[in-house]
């Protein structure tokens, strides 16, 4: 579609051009400056509300970015007929990106809820590294820690949490930096509530409460570095 836009939206100006090059009515800073220039408006005007309804609709971060190098190659290309709207393509990718990554993290966070609300607290086997040695490994291992295996739930999240990550690589925004890490702050503040909601609302075994107190601690001291290292 983007394509077919460009191709036609060009030809139509040039054509236009063509016929009327010998019109020498009006002055020439008027030239093409009433029905071709509202006209191209109109159509580049509807292009762009068609970009604004159908980029939340999409749900992987690869598409977003393919679509937005066609939408800056179609409007470099209308620049050669004074038409080049770039400068108006990066509040919609924005909006669509950081749309994207406020979902994913969304069902991150429902993901952990139902894991949470459903697991049994029984003792697993001891996986990789103890709580108290993780944070000491290098900062540039974006790795999930192995111990969070341990703890199911949680790994549930930590899943959720890289694939919100992934997604957002190949759109990511400098512009949206902030945002990005304000939404992921919200995620983790989210697993948090639902931690202190369970402990309030459920009545565990002493055995049970142990477990879930290890929870608690590989969420402050695993989980949530790991999700800051993973966002850099």
């Amino acid at each position: 579609m983007i394509n077919c836009h460009r191709m036609h939206l060009f030809d139509v100006v040039n054509q236009y051009r063509a016929i009327f090059a010998d019109d020498t009515s009006g002055s020439e800073e008027n030239y093409d400056g009433g029905l071709l220039f509202s006209w191209s408006m109109h159509q580049i005007t509807s292009h762009l509300q068609t970009l604004k309804v159908m980029l939340p609709k999409i749900n992987e971060g690869g598409s977003l970015s393919n679509i937005l190098d066609q939408c800056m190659y179609c409007a470099m290309g209308l620049g050669w007929v004074g038409l080049d709207f770039r400068g108006l393509l990066p509040s919609l990718f924005e909006e669509a990106v950081l749309n994207l990554f406020s979902k994913n993290m969304s069902t991150a966070v429902e993901n952990f809820q139902l894991a949470l609300d459903s697991h049994r607290w029984v003792p697993l086997p001891a996986v990789g590294f103890p709580a108290n040695t993780v944070g000491e490994e290098s900062q540039e291992d974006v790795t999930p820690p192995s111990y969070l295996m341990e703890n199911p739930p949680l790994a549930v999240f930590i899943n959720g949490v890289s694939a919100a990550m992934n997604e957002l690589r190949p759109c990511a925004a400098i512009s949206l930096k902030h945002v990005v890490a304000q939404e992921l702050i919200k995620g983790l503040r989210a697993v948090s509530d639902s931690l202190l909601l369970y402990n309030t609302t459920r009545v565990l075994r002493a055995n049970e409460s142990g477990l879930f107190l290890s929870l608690c601690r590989a969420f402050i001291e695993v989980a949530y570095p790991h999700s800051a290292t993973c966002f850099g």
